[in-house]
């Protein structure tokens, strides 16, 4: 009796595992639940620092709404970037820069995309809104450790309408199913590396305040750190517009 009740505990308690597994695309869509949160405001700044060793700061308030569907960035300080905007729509396909310097809006080419944000290791596509699950081919290559968390690990291979680089390799935190870190790969060399650091709970989200991203193969490196951020705001979607750029 007593063996048939263990072997009956054995194959509910595997069986209750197995249930518990995800699939890939379960765990994508939960990663953008995560990330594409409804609307938000930022303010934090970029510490750029170049192959050289020189460093720069820039200062800048940030928008977001509908899921990252519309992204505003406005560039406070220093002073010889200050006013210049960033303006995304589209989840990132339609992507528009204004200077103060020649009061003009240009909607940047699709290759233009590949470019850097302000000499960073970050480039527009990067910054982008995109869902994962429309702009990758994903495939689940196991579980790894990462800063003492469990975490996903994912090959992620660009659609024809994701993103430039020929792969990612995504880890995502397994229960909290937030990314912990990036590898950028083109033709397949190992382009740059994004970690994700000090995650926090903010108003119910998991947010990360400081990322950092390497370049690996021309040396350089990017922080973007997060002073202050507040979640599920009533945006107007005016500032959403490239009528909004000019705006002083």
């Amino acid at each position: 009796m007593m063996k048939a009740l263990i072997v009956l505990l054995i194959v509910f308690w595997t069986g209750s595992v197995s249930a518990q597994e995800l699939s890939v695309l379960e765990i994508i869509r939960k990663i953008d639940a995560t990330e594409r949160v409804a609307s938000s405001k930022s303010q934090g700044k970029q510490i750029i620092t170049t192959s050289g060793g020189k460093k720069r700061t820039l200062e800048m308030i940030a928008f977001s709404k509908n899921r990252n569907e519309k992204q505003l960035m406005v560039y406070t300080a220093p002073k010889r970037i200050k006013g210049d905007k960033i303006l995304m729509l589209n989840e990132g396909d339609d992507i528009w820069f204004y200077t103060p310097k020649t009061d003009r809006v240009r909607h940047l080419a699709s290759h233009a995309k590949r470019q850097k944000v302000q000499g960073s290791d970050f480039n527009y596509e990067d910054m982008a809104g995109g869902k994962i699950e429309e702009d990758y081919t994903c495939k689940l290559l196991g579980s790894e450790e990462i800063d003492g968390r469990k975490s996903y690990k994912l090959e992620l291979i660009p659609t024809e309408s994701g993103p430039h680089y020929s792969k990612l390799i995504l880890w995502a935190d397994a229960e909290r199913f937030i990314t912990l870190r990036i590898d950028y790969y083109e033709d397949g060399e190992l382009l740059k590396r994004l970690l994700c650091k000090d995650i926090r709970n903010i108003q119910g989200h998991w947010y990360a305040m400081k990322l950092i991203m390497t370049n690996l193969l021309e040396g350089g490196e990017t922080v973007f750190e997060t002073e202050e951020i507040e979640f599920d705001l009533e945006l107007d979607d005016t500032i959403f517009t490239t009528k909004y750029l000019k705006r002083r």
